[in-house]
Protein backbone atom coordinates (compact mmCIF):
# COMPACT_ATOMS: atom_id res chain seq x y z
CA UNK A 1 0.00 0.00 0.00
CA UNK A 2 3.26 2.46 0.82
CA UNK A 3 4.18 1.84 -2.48
CA UNK A 4 1.07 2.91 -4.11
CA UNK A 5 1.07 5.76 -2.67
CA UNK A 6 4.62 6.80 -2.92
CA UNK A 7 4.18 6.20 -6.74
CA UNK A 8 0.98 8.12 -6.98
CA UNK A 9 3.16 10.85 -5.37
CA UNK A 10 5.93 10.93 -7.25
CA UNK A 11 2.93 11.07 -10.20
CA UNK A 12 1.52 14.20 -8.88
CA UNK A 13 5.00 15.81 -8.79
CA UNK A 14 5.53 14.87 -12.59
CA UNK A 15 2.27 16.46 -12.91
CA UNK A 16 3.45 20.02 -11.33
CA UNK A 17 1.89 19.19 -7.78
CA UNK A 18 3.72 20.70 -4.35
CA UNK A 19 5.59 17.45 -3.18
CA UNK A 20 7.48 18.64 0.32
CA UNK A 21 8.32 17.29 3.50
CA UNK A 22 6.86 19.47 6.12
CA UNK A 23 3.29 19.62 5.66
CA UNK A 24 1.38 23.30 6.55
CA UNK A 25 -1.07 22.27 9.01
CA UNK A 26 -4.73 22.08 8.29
CA UNK A 27 -8.18 21.90 10.47
CA UNK A 28 -8.77 19.00 12.59
CA UNK A 29 -11.63 17.45 10.58
CA UNK A 30 -9.22 17.22 7.64
CA UNK A 31 -6.25 15.71 8.66
CA UNK A 32 -7.21 12.12 7.59
CA UNK A 33 -5.99 13.98 3.64
CA UNK A 34 -2.43 14.85 4.94
CA UNK A 35 -2.89 10.98 6.52
CA UNK A 36 -3.94 9.29 3.30
CA UNK A 37 -1.16 11.44 1.05
CA UNK A 38 2.01 12.18 3.52
CA UNK A 39 4.42 13.88 1.92
CA UNK A 40 1.87 16.25 -0.39
CA UNK A 41 1.81 19.80 0.16
CA UNK A 42 -1.92 20.84 0.80
CA UNK A 43 -2.49 24.69 1.31
CA UNK A 44 -6.53 24.23 1.44
CA UNK A 45 -9.25 21.93 2.05
CA UNK A 46 -13.05 22.83 0.89
CA UNK A 47 -16.23 21.59 -0.01
CA UNK A 48 -16.10 20.47 -3.78
CA UNK A 49 -18.60 21.49 -6.06
CA UNK A 50 -20.63 17.97 -6.18
CA UNK A 51 -21.57 16.84 -3.03
CA UNK A 52 -19.31 13.76 -1.55
CA UNK A 53 -16.12 15.25 -2.18
CA UNK A 54 -13.70 17.86 -0.75
CA UNK A 55 -11.28 20.10 -3.11
CA UNK A 56 -7.87 20.24 -2.49
CA UNK A 57 -5.17 22.84 -3.62
CA UNK A 58 -2.02 22.18 -4.06
CA UNK A 59 0.53 25.24 -5.33
CA UNK A 60 -0.78 25.86 -8.38
CA UNK A 61 -3.33 22.64 -8.73
CA UNK A 62 -6.87 21.35 -7.63
CA UNK A 63 -8.16 17.97 -7.23
CA UNK A 64 -10.56 16.29 -5.39
CA UNK A 65 -10.68 13.28 -2.63
CA UNK A 66 -13.65 11.72 -1.27
CA UNK A 67 -15.00 13.18 1.76
CA UNK A 68 -14.37 9.39 3.16
CA UNK A 69 -10.57 9.64 2.45
CA UNK A 70 -10.83 6.84 -0.04
CA UNK A 71 -10.74 7.91 -3.31
CA UNK A 72 -8.82 10.71 -4.83
CA UNK A 73 -9.69 12.42 -8.54
CA UNK A 74 -7.16 14.22 -10.28
CA UNK A 75 -8.26 15.99 -13.04
CA UNK A 76 -10.85 18.44 -14.80
CA UNK A 77 -14.40 18.52 -12.79
CA UNK A 78 -16.86 19.58 -15.61
CA UNK A 79 -20.67 20.57 -15.18
CA UNK A 80 -22.05 18.60 -18.25
CA UNK A 81 -25.81 20.84 -17.84
CA UNK A 82 -23.98 24.43 -17.91
CA UNK A 83 -20.45 22.68 -20.09
CA UNK A 84 -18.48 24.45 -17.04
CA UNK A 85 -14.58 23.18 -16.38
CA UNK A 86 -15.75 24.10 -12.21
CA UNK A 87 -11.88 23.24 -12.02
CA UNK A 88 -11.03 25.66 -14.04
CA UNK A 89 -13.15 28.21 -12.56
CA UNK A 90 -11.36 27.38 -9.11
CA UNK A 91 -8.08 27.66 -10.62
CA UNK A 92 -8.44 31.28 -12.37
CA UNK A 93 -9.99 32.40 -9.05
CA UNK A 94 -6.91 31.27 -7.68
CA UNK A 95 -4.75 33.07 -10.20
CA UNK A 96 -6.25 36.15 -9.84
CA UNK A 97 -4.98 35.60 -6.14
CA UNK A 98 -1.55 35.43 -6.93
CA UNK A 99 -1.81 38.72 -9.36
CA UNK A 100 -3.92 41.50 -8.40
CA UNK A 101 -1.53 41.87 -5.34
CA UNK A 102 0.32 43.88 -7.34
CA UNK A 103 -0.29 47.46 -7.66
CA UNK A 104 0.41 50.12 -10.42
CA UNK A 105 3.65 50.77 -8.59
CA UNK A 106 4.41 47.40 -8.40
CA UNK A 107 4.39 46.70 -12.09
CA UNK A 108 4.69 48.52 -15.40
CA UNK A 109 1.55 49.30 -17.18
CA UNK A 110 1.22 50.38 -20.57
CA UNK A 111 -2.00 51.68 -20.63
CA UNK A 112 -4.93 51.94 -23.36
CA UNK A 113 -6.86 55.36 -23.93
CA UNK A 114 -9.71 53.55 -24.25
CA UNK A 115 -9.27 50.41 -22.34
CA UNK A 116 -12.02 47.55 -22.23
CA UNK A 117 -9.78 44.79 -21.01
CA UNK A 118 -6.35 44.65 -19.04
CA UNK A 119 -4.11 41.53 -19.73
CA UNK A 120 -0.70 40.42 -17.03
CA UNK A 121 1.79 39.68 -19.52
CA UNK A 122 4.76 37.86 -17.37
CA UNK A 123 8.37 38.65 -19.23
CA UNK A 124 11.47 38.07 -19.76
CA UNK A 125 13.87 40.96 -21.44
CA UNK A 126 15.70 38.12 -23.21
CA UNK A 127 12.44 36.22 -24.54
CA UNK A 128 12.08 36.28 -28.21
CA UNK A 129 8.19 36.65 -28.52
CA UNK A 130 8.17 39.06 -25.05
CA UNK A 131 10.36 41.50 -27.52
CA UNK A 132 7.54 40.80 -30.26
CA UNK A 133 5.07 41.38 -28.50
CA UNK A 134 6.31 44.49 -26.75
CA UNK A 135 6.89 45.79 -30.50
CA UNK A 136 3.03 45.31 -30.67
CA UNK A 137 2.86 47.18 -27.56
CA UNK A 138 0.56 50.10 -29.53
CA UNK A 139 -1.65 47.75 -31.29
CA UNK A 140 -2.57 45.90 -28.01
CA UNK A 141 -3.43 49.81 -26.64
CA UNK A 142 -4.96 50.56 -29.61
CA UNK A 143 -7.22 47.91 -29.63
CA UNK A 144 -8.18 48.98 -25.96
CA UNK A 145 -5.93 46.25 -24.06
CA UNK A 146 -3.69 47.29 -21.42
CA UNK A 147 -0.91 45.96 -20.90
CA UNK A 148 0.79 45.46 -17.10
CA UNK A 149 3.98 43.79 -16.76
CA UNK A 150 5.47 41.53 -14.42
CA UNK A 151 8.57 40.23 -14.30
CA UNK A 152 9.58 36.58 -15.47
CA UNK A 153 13.34 36.35 -16.36
CA UNK A 154 13.36 32.36 -17.06
CA UNK A 155 16.99 31.94 -16.32
CA UNK A 156 15.87 33.12 -11.90
CA UNK A 157 18.03 35.24 -9.93
CA UNK A 158 21.74 36.55 -10.54
CA UNK A 159 21.55 35.69 -13.93
CA UNK A 160 22.40 38.47 -17.30
CA UNK A 161 18.06 38.42 -17.39
CA UNK A 162 17.91 39.05 -13.95
CA UNK A 163 20.22 42.07 -13.81
CA UNK A 164 18.51 43.28 -17.22
CA UNK A 165 14.82 43.17 -15.20
CA UNK A 166 16.37 45.20 -11.82
CA UNK A 167 17.74 47.94 -14.34
CA UNK A 168 14.61 48.40 -16.35
CA UNK A 169 13.12 48.55 -12.64
CA UNK A 170 15.81 51.21 -11.55
CA UNK A 171 15.40 53.21 -14.56
CA UNK A 172 13.65 56.71 -14.16
CA UNK A 173 11.06 55.76 -16.92
CA UNK A 174 10.57 52.39 -16.65
CA UNK A 175 8.16 52.21 -19.60
CA UNK A 176 10.64 53.87 -21.88
CA UNK A 177 13.52 51.39 -20.34
CA UNK A 178 11.07 48.64 -21.28
CA UNK A 179 11.21 49.68 -24.73
CA UNK A 180 14.98 50.30 -25.01
CA UNK A 181 15.83 46.53 -23.09
CA UNK A 182 13.36 45.17 -25.44
CA UNK A 183 15.14 46.49 -28.13
CA UNK A 184 18.34 45.33 -26.85
CA UNK A 185 19.62 48.78 -25.88
CA UNK A 186 21.46 50.02 -23.01
CA UNK A 187 19.40 51.38 -19.99
CA UNK A 188 20.25 53.95 -18.14
CA UNK A 189 19.46 52.99 -14.17
CA UNK A 190 20.57 53.40 -10.77
CA UNK A 191 20.20 51.78 -7.09
CA UNK A 192 16.90 51.26 -5.72
CA UNK A 193 15.23 48.35 -3.90
CA UNK A 194 14.30 45.35 -6.80
CA UNK A 195 13.12 43.14 -4.26
CA UNK A 196 9.65 43.05 -6.47
CA UNK A 197 11.31 40.97 -8.57
CA UNK A 198 11.62 38.57 -6.12
CA UNK A 199 7.60 38.56 -5.18
CA UNK A 200 7.54 38.91 -9.06
CA UNK A 201 9.19 35.37 -9.20
CA UNK A 202 7.18 34.03 -6.49
CA UNK A 203 4.16 34.55 -8.46
CA UNK A 204 5.71 32.86 -10.78
CA UNK A 205 6.57 30.02 -9.06
CA UNK A 206 2.73 29.76 -7.42
CA UNK A 207 1.23 29.74 -10.77
CA UNK A 208 3.55 27.23 -11.70
CA UNK A 209 4.62 29.04 -15.25
CA UNK A 210 7.80 27.59 -16.96
CA UNK A 211 7.38 29.49 -20.43
CA UNK A 212 7.14 33.61 -21.46
CA UNK A 213 5.06 35.31 -22.34
CA UNK A 214 2.17 34.54 -19.98
CA UNK A 215 -0.66 36.07 -20.12
CA UNK A 216 -3.61 36.12 -17.19
CA UNK A 217 -6.63 38.00 -18.20
CA UNK A 218 -9.02 39.85 -15.83
CA UNK A 219 -11.20 36.97 -15.83
CA UNK A 220 -7.81 34.59 -14.55
CA UNK A 221 -7.54 32.55 -17.74
CA UNK A 222 -4.10 31.82 -18.41
CA UNK A 223 -2.84 31.76 -22.13
CA UNK A 224 0.85 30.98 -22.56
CA UNK A 225 2.96 32.09 -25.66
CA UNK A 226 2.38 35.54 -28.13
CA UNK A 227 -0.96 36.00 -28.99
CA UNK A 228 -1.66 39.12 -31.91
CA UNK A 229 -3.86 41.64 -30.73
CA UNK A 230 -6.21 40.81 -32.79
CA UNK A 231 -5.93 36.93 -31.65
CA UNK A 232 -6.25 38.12 -28.32
CA UNK A 233 -9.18 40.62 -28.21
CA UNK A 234 -11.08 37.13 -29.63
CA UNK A 235 -9.69 35.43 -27.09
CA UNK A 236 -11.12 38.20 -24.89
CA UNK A 237 -14.27 38.45 -26.42
CA UNK A 238 -15.24 34.39 -25.86
CA UNK A 239 -14.54 34.60 -22.24
CA UNK A 240 -17.37 37.79 -21.94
Amino acid sequence: MKTTIQSLLTGLALAGLQISAAQAALPAEYEFVTEALPGLEIELVQPAPVPGYLELHSGPNIFYMSEDGKHLFVGSLVDIETETDLTEASKAKKRLGYVNKFDDSESIVFAADNEIAEVVVFTDIDCGYCRKLHREIANYNEAGISIRYLFFPRSGPGTSSWKKAQDVWCAESRQKAMTRAKNNQAVESGDCDTSILDAHYAAVNELGLSGTPALLTQDGALIIGYRSSEELLKLLDSES
